[in-house]
């Protein structure tokens, strides 16, 4: 046997090594992702089967938007310790500008959990049609006085803004909106364009907008790559943005202005973030 035998044996072996050992690390962090998963999806449906029973005594004394902060509270203190995520706050006082339209960059569905931990008194949510028919989750937004909107329909969009207005009014609520549309899945600091419907409502209401920004957590659960590492993410207050110098006709000034206050405030949380 020659000597570059073992040599050739002991390559292969360090290779198939070293493939086995990525193979376990990948299986493992797709584990540990599909764990948390379940995880949060549990807490997810006991907090909401909760928010069932606690919407009905909300009502009862008249506050029944306030089953939305009891629930949304309750599942950020209760899931985010159990799937690894904490939360660092700032600029939480500027909350006690509302009633307000609220804005938040939205990222993935892991901002149901983080939005619970900054969720305000006395808001609703602006939501999409289809999260009505999720199980537990859509009974609970139903009963807790959620917003749906169907954006494929633009005059059932119309008449659930005018609808939208008037509830929130009548009732001094504040209305959580993501005025992006959809979830970015961004793996830096970025934000996707505004839509303009937010911003109508503001003025229509008459109310200010208060700019939410959640730190880039791509690092913290990234569901593309089925990793879900845990760790710190960030959250700020914005100040409230007044609405009174802008009209129809400027909607797209005030929401372009808007745009680039959360989009400076979205860096400087994600390049300032902690790593554990």
């Amino acid at each position: 046997m020659s000597e570059e035998a073992p040599v050739a044996n002991h390559n292969t072996l360090y290779l198939q090594l070293g493939v086995t050992l990525l193979v376990f690390l990948v299986l493992y962090r797709a584990f540990t992702f599909y764990v948390k998963a379940v995880i949060a999806i549990t807490w997810l449906m006991v907090i909401s089967t909760y928010g069932c029973f606690a919407s009905f005594f909300c009502a009862a004394i008249g506050r029944r938007a306030m089953t939305n902060w009891l629930v949304a509270r309750g599942f950020a203190y209760c899931a985010a310790p159990s799937v690894g995520i904490k939360f660092e706050l700032e600029g939480e006082e500027n909350l006690k500008s509302t009633p307000g339209i609220v804005l938040c960059n939205h990222q993935t569905s892991l901002d149901v959990l983080i939005m619970g931990r900054i969720f305000p008194k006395d808001c609703v949510v602006m939501s999409k049609q289809s999260l009505k028919y999720v199980p537990f989750l859509g009974m609970f937004m139903r009963l807790a006085a959620a917003v749906f909107i169907d954006r494929k329909n633009h005059a059932s969009a119309l008449r659930t803004t005018k609808n939208a207005v008037e509830f929130i009014k009548d009732n001094k609520l504040s209305l959580w909106i993501y005025p992006e549309g959809t979830r970015s899945h961004f793996k830096k600091p970025d934000l996707l364009p505004f839509k303009k419907g937010a911003f109508h409502l503001a003025l229509q209401a008459n109310y200010p907008i208060i700019p939410i920004v959640i730190s880039n957590y791509s690092h913290v659960y990234n569901s593309q790559a089925k990793q879900w590492p845990g760790g710190v993410v960030k959250i700020k207050v914005l100040p409230a943005i007044s609405t009174k110098k802008y009209s129809p006709e400027t909607v797209g000034e005030l929401m372009e202005h808007t745009r680039d206050l959360m989009l400076d405030a979205l860096k400087e949380v994600s390049n300032n973030r902690k790593t554990d």
